[in-house]
């Protein structure tokens, strides 16, 4: 039985392998320079050699030219093998590594349990033209007792080597922190009467451009972008977006903001620490964005399922690795305009019945991979040139007028004229031929409104609209409409049904058909 422990520093690799029940038979190499273990110590070493090539049989290692002298620059790699003799039970074995001047430069250690009184183990350091010369030797030692010692010669000419970039470090969570919330801004949609009809976030990957969801700018007239010292911007500009996609580049000229850095090309992997800014009204936190799982959807293509949910507010911000570089974006919708990941349980509803359990532990995130890059001013948009090529959803804008309303297979009438559903559904079946939206109004002065309901498949694409009601509320009395939906000649899908009072979108709601 073997394991395997490697060390990266400095240019060199140190294997560290330990082989257990190798209490029969020896090689026929005598034991190499080296000294024995000290007086005292439980564990003895039986012998040491060092080559450079040799391989593992049937559990024993065999070292295939043993020797103590070694080339930099034609050697690649020096092998050091010890045995030795010693009690049962859980060890730490370290391996130090000694230049010619007596200085540690590597240390390997590995904690194994020995069910034999007698293991042996070997450690590899790779040589480079640099190596220096002279005298090395290979420490070793068990539960901090020595464990012997290996000496070789390594000859050659060191070569001075061109400087080689710092590593970049992982940043601690107080500049995690720092980073993000220099980067991030707060953006308000602004709706048709200025009224701020949501609050996400975005971050800054370029002068003057701001990174978000495209949920931040859906049925938006203006975007009022508060930066991180306080002052405000308002912009209409829309350098590239992609709804399904989930991303919008807002364009803020003249202005900027600490720029995160793109991360690099190679995805992130489930299990990868990130983390995000989540905002709550008491203020925006360091959350746990770690990588739990992906999936791919066919028009929204990859989202990377993330360790914990996300605000509202938080949608649009920074999904960031350990060096503080976007490696995603915190994103709530797999659906325009779904708004959140609910339209996810519709979708993989099992036996007409949505599980919401899940949604508030869970964040999904837009990969690196669709995100864009090298945008540019001059290809800007409007808000207004974007609604009327028909991307954006009109917001949903409550009223006190619409008591309740839902969807259903059955209505029926109460004795006070109340509209009654039997069952409240999301799902519905072509086989029930119809569902029915029904709407309660909440009489609160005597007035005429006007209503209508209109049927959209996920495409932004109007597939039909019931004709204008008018309507006569009055507080004496009970008001209650229903529409029908004809579901029995729908194609299998998920579909968006608005309720429109006048001029607004008053409710909303995503419903799934199936065969």
């Amino acid at each position: 039985m073997s394991v395997m422990c490697r060390v990266d520093k400095a240019c060199r690799v140190v294997t560290f392998c330990l082989a257990m029940g190798l209490a029969g038979g020896r090689s026929a190499w005598g034991q190499s320079a080296g000294g024995s273990t000290p007086e005292g110590s439980p564990f003895h070493k039986l012998r040491s050699i060092s080559g450079a090539t040799g391989h593992e049989d049937k559990g024993r290692f065999v070292m295939d030219d043993a020797r103590s002298a070694f080339t930099s620059g034609k050697d690649t790699k020096v092998i050091v093998y010890f045995e030795w003799e010693g009690p049962l039970g859980q060890h730490h074995f370290e391996g130090l590594w000694k230049s010619p001047t007596g200085k540690i430069v590597l240390v390997s250690d590995f904690s194994y349990e020995a069910k034999t009184n007698h293991y042996s183990g070997y450690w590899t350091m790779l040589l480079s033209d640099g190596t220096p010369s002279g005298e090395w030797s290979l420490e070793a030692r068990i539960d901090g007792e020595a464990a012997g010692f290996h000496s070789f010669l390594i000859t050659g000419t060191p070569v001075a080597t061109a400087p080689q970039p710092a590593t970049p470090q992982p940043l601690s969570a107080a500049e995690m922190y720092k980073t993000a919330m220099g980067a991030t801004v707060i953006i308000e949609k602004i709706g048709e009467n200025g009224d701020v009809l949501a609050k996400k976030t975005g971050f800054w990957i370029e002068n003057g451009e701001v990174l978000t969801s495209f949920g931040t700018i859906d049925g938006a007239r203006s975007l009022r972008v508060r930066l991180s010292d306080g002052t405000q911007r308002e912009t209409d500009r829309i350098l590239g977006w992609n709804r399904w996609q989930d991303w919008a580049v807002v364009s803020i000229p003249r202005a900027t903001g600490l720029k995160l850095k793109r991360g690099p090309k190679e995805p992130v992997n489930v299990g990868d620490r990130c983390v995000f800014l989540e905002w709550v009204p008491a203020g925006a936190k360091l959350t746990d964005g770690s990588i739990t799982g992906k999936n791919t959807f066919q028009k929204a293509g990859e989202r990377m399922l993330v360790a914990s949910g996300a605000t509202p507010e938080s949608i649009g911000g920074a999904l960031l690795n350990d060096y503080g570089e976007y490696v995603g974006l915190i994103s709530g919708d797999v659906a325009p305009g779904s708004g959140s990941l609910r339209i996810l349980s519709l979708i993989n509803a099992v036996g007409g019945k949505v599980d919401l359990a899940g949604l508030d532990t869970t964040g999904l995130a837009v990969p690196l991979s669709l995100l864009p890059s090298n945008l540019n001013e001059v290809q800007a948009s409007t808000l207004s040139e974007i609604e009327k090529r028909g991307e954006f959803i009109p917001p949903v804008v409550k009223t006190q007028l619409v008591s309740t309303a839902s969807l259903s297979t059955y209505i029926a009438k109460d004795p006070n004229s109340a509209i009654v559903a039997r069952e409240y559904r999301e799902i519905f079946s072509r086989k029930d031929q119809k569902g029915s939206l029904y709407v309660n109004w909440w009489n609160v002065k005597k007035q005429k409104i006007t209503c209508e309901v209109r049927l959209f498949n996920l495409d932004n694409r109007l597939l039909v609209g019931s004709q204008p009601k008018e309507i006569t509320l009055n507080p004496d009395k009970f008001m209650a409409t229903a529409w029908d939906i004809p579901v029995g000649s729908m194609v299998p899908g998920v579909y968006r049904i608005d309720l429109v009072v006048g001029p607004q979108v008053a409710w909303r709601e995503f419903f799934r058909v199936t065969e």
